[in-house]
């Protein structure tokens, strides 16, 4: 009997599960909006004080995006999007990952220009600080918020842009009362031009006396506002067409460390404008003008240091006012449409915009990119994917014309084999977008791919190897326990490869998948719309569709197979489920008129190490819910397709199973989704890794007590995949220090107690525990 239960996991998600097993859910996403720099739309960006970035990222179309911190001598992102954080935007609207300009204040605390409010984040205490201010909590408009400057006393003030999803105009908002205020067409407060409706940019200039200036962009041509804290009323300043008129501001950063202004004024010479800055005694500087350029013609701009500035212009090029001459440092891409600029305190400046982002190193002059092809998970439709002996997740991608390759994974930062890499990843010398097939070899570590159209090859982490395979496509590689590789063509078409030849075995229909028979020696089954064939290019065992009686020869067909021990096989077909036994032809079915099965068209995914199928029933028509399916031999379940915090698609392309400590993750593939990973624990049934070594961990936590960072040394009598962990003494998690693959003898990590990542560490007793297949140990450690 089917069981029906509502289990909370991360969010309320309804799984149909049965209760007689424990088991504990919980899932995580891959796409290009939550990892890596987030999107190839980059806007928003800010600079720590230790040097490394957080850049405000998206992708249009899927609405998915946020900020992220680049942490540069590791190469890796800490990402906050609205993927995990759905704080940050729903993915349904328009605007609702996209971040504009990020600004700290007094405290540390980030605030930034959000697309359809203002958000905060506080770095010190991770992604549970996230707060939102929209038009649904807040009288903010809801329009795109352009612009933001915080003033002296801590106040948040806001430039906003009319769009369809809401108005504009200019916010004000008090964090330490909570109070907000709001201006646009048709208001009069504080003396307001009631004709101005929304504001493109907002610069604050302190005054000498205390208070200070707000300078605000309006809508349309000449309507520079400015706002004195202390009279509390706004002028709009007159534009009369004479020389020394000021009319706008040059973009979003144009107050300098020095607190001087930078703006247009009329020159009331040929060049009309002049980029000018403001003194706080009301003088203004005309320094020289940059090379080329006009009014509209900048894209970006960065006020610093003592009467210094930065320009990007409409061809990517960066412009840097040094307070004495203009210098050209090249283009940072060859995109256009340029966003946002900033300055290290050492000299390194960053650009952002359609393209990604890139550094320009001070002392080499050369800049880096990056983007999604060298970052992120680079595809919303993975095709395939493969799991290496160390937990590598390798998976195809396409991310568009050029763009295109397959992708490592080491479970931090993603690598990628592509054209657009930038040094940051390796070659892909194939005349395609596209990667259909990936494998991970276990006889010799390589990487099999089939780019598509050009024919396999093998990558060796250095070179790629033709492997002569005859046909520029394949729907899927394997090697059997033998060591020999099998590749399932398009068309009538399976073929092994044995002393650098190919050998051709019968076989029949459109190929469907391959895999390992996992009991007889040198086996593999492969599966076609036609037929489900167990052989090891001699012995042959063969059901065609006219041997299922439940299929019609004529309209239905066979999906995909999965193997089992001493025969047997699961295979998926439009009309249900069958298990077959290759030792005596005969099979079982399963279908919506004999079974609970939720669906009728089947394709089998994996069997995990609980004995469990799972399986896909997209395209069914008896079903009212697509979905995850599994079936234990008893009973059926599925988790269906969720708009969020669930199975974001019920399209399935591929299905791997990685085995973790007492359960195991499904790697899962879904169409126009990335990637999901279901995590399934359940500790009464023992699962385990691999490796059941006994793993001595000493610690002599050196220093201890510490404060900073201290080296977590541990020692295995074997190799292993090793999972750290640091506890605080309520049992919670406060860091993952390891969870990859260590050959045995010693090793070490290091922690550091004050890398303000999610959750902060304060000085206390903290417990690291490491975990080997089903052994652990662990130790205490005080930080002071």
């Amino acid at each position: 009997m089917k069981n029906f239960l509502t289990l909370a996991i991360l969010v309320s998600i309804p799984f149909f599960l049965f209760s007689q097993q424990p088991y504990q859910y919980s899932w995580k996403y891959y796409t290009q909006g939550n990892t890596g720099i987030q999107g190839d739309y980059a806007e928003g960006i800010w600079i720590d004080h230790d040097g490394d970035p957080y850049i405000a990222a998206y992708t249009p179309g899927f609405e998915e995006g946020g900020f992220a911190k680049y942490i540069q001598n590791e190469n890796r992102w800490i990402n906050y999007s609205n993927v995990d954080y759905p704080v940050i935007g729903d993915i349904n609207d328009v605007g609702a990952s996209r971040i504009s300009d990020i600004e700290e204040d007094a405290f540390g605390v980030l605030w930034m220009a959000h697309w359809r409010g203002i958000l905060k984040f506080d770095p010190a205490v991770g992604a549970s600080s996230i707060e939102f201010w929209g038009a649904e909590n807040s009288i903010h408009p809801g329009g795109r918020t352009m612009d933001i400057a915080i003033a002296p006393d801590g106040s948040i003030w806001g430039a906003i842009q009319s769009v369809t999803w809401g108005e504009g105009g200019l916010v004000h908002f008090s964090p330490a009362t909570n109070q907000w205020q709001y201006w646009t067409y048709g208001s009069t407060a504080n003396n307001w031009p009631d004709l101005i409706p929304f504001c493109e940019t907002v610069s604050i200039q302190e005054k000498p006396s205390g208070g200070y200036v707000v300078w605000i962009d309006g809508a349309g041509w000449n309507t520079l506002i400015t706002f004195d804290s202390d009279t509390e009323l706004f002028t709009l300043l007159p534009f009369n067409y004479d020389p020394g008129d000021a009319f706008s501001l040059p973009g979003i950063d144009c107050v300098d460390d020095a607190n001087n202004l930078w703006a247009f004024r009329f020159s009331g010479t040929s060049n009309i404008y002049s980029l000018e800055y403001r003194k706080t005694d009301g003088s203004w500087v005309i320094p020289p003008q940059p090379q080329s350029y006009t009014e509209n013609d900048i894209w970006a701009f960065k006020a610093y240091g003592d009467g210094k500035a930065l320009i990007i212009d409409g061809m990517s090029h960066v412009w840097q006012f040094d307070g004495s001459s203009w210098q050209d440092l090249g283009a940072w891409s060859d995109m256009g449409f340029s966003y946002g600029i900033d300055i290290d305190a050492n000299g390194n400046i960053w650009a952002t915009g359609v393209g990604g982002a890139a550094k320009r190193d001070v002392t080499t002059g050369q800049w880096q990119r990056y983007r999604i092809s060298n970052s992120s998970q680079i595809d919303y439709w993975v095709e395939d994917m493969t799991i290496d002996n160390e937990g590598n997740v390798w998976m195809t991608g396409n991310a568009g014309g050029g763009v295109g390759g397959f992708q490592k994974f080491d479970g931090t930062r993603w690598i990628g084999y592509n054209n657009l890499n930038y040094g940051l990843g390796y070659p892909f010398p194939f005349p395609t977008d596209n990667t259909e097939v990936i494998y991970y070899c276990p006889s010799n570590s390589e990487i099999v791919v089939n780019p598509m159209y050009n024919f396999l090859h093998s990558w060796n982490g250095a070179n790629y190897t033709l492997l002569n395979y005859p046909n520029d496509r394949s729907e899927g590689v394997v090697e059997d326990s033998q060591n020999r590789l099998w590749s399932i063509g398009e068309y009538y078409n399976l073929k092994y490869l044995s002393n650098n030849s190919w050998t051709t075995v019968p076989f029949t229909g459109l190929g469907a998948n391959i895999a390992k028979d996992p009991s007889r020696p040198g086996t593999i089954w492969a599966c076609s719309s036609y037929q489900a064939l167990r052989t090891d290019g001699t012995y042959n065992f063969s059901m065609v569709t006219e041997d299922f009686q439940e299929l019609d020869p004529q309209s239905d067909g066979l999906n995909a197979v999965v193997p089992l021990t001493d025969g047997f096989a699961w295979v998926g077909t439009n009309q249900g489920l069958a298990k077959v036994n290759a030792n005596n032809g005969t099979y079982q079915f399963y279908s919506p008129s004999n079974s609970e099965i939720p669906g009728e068209s089947i394709t089998p995914l994996a069997v995990t190490p609980d004995g469990r199928l799972w399986f896909a029933n997209f395209g069914s028509t008896t079903t009212a819910n697509y979905g995850l399916c599994w079936f234990d031999g008893t009973d059926f379940g599925m988790i269906p397709q969720q708009q969020t915090g669930g199975l974001p698609h019920a399209q399935i392309y591929d299905l791997e199973v990685k085995v973790i400590q007492n359960g195991y993750e499904l790697w899962i593939s879904c169409a126009s989704r990335g990637i999901a990973v279901l995590t399934v624990i359940n500790d009464n049934v023992g699962i385990s890794n691999p490796v059941s070594a006994e793993p001595a961990l000493y610690l002599q936590n050196y220093p201890n007590p510490f404060k900073g960072e201290t080296s977590i040394s541990f020692s295995l009598p074997e190799d292993g995949f090793v999972n750290i962990s640091v506890y605080d003494i309520n049992g919670k998690v406060v860091r993952e220090l390891a969870g990859s693959f260590f050959q045995s003898g010693t090793s070490a990590v290091i922690w550091k107690g004050d890398d303000n990542q999610d959750i902060p560490v304060k000085p206390g007793i903290y417990v690291c525990r490491l975990i080997v297949g089903n052994t652990s140990k662990s130790i205490r450690m005080v930080v002071r």
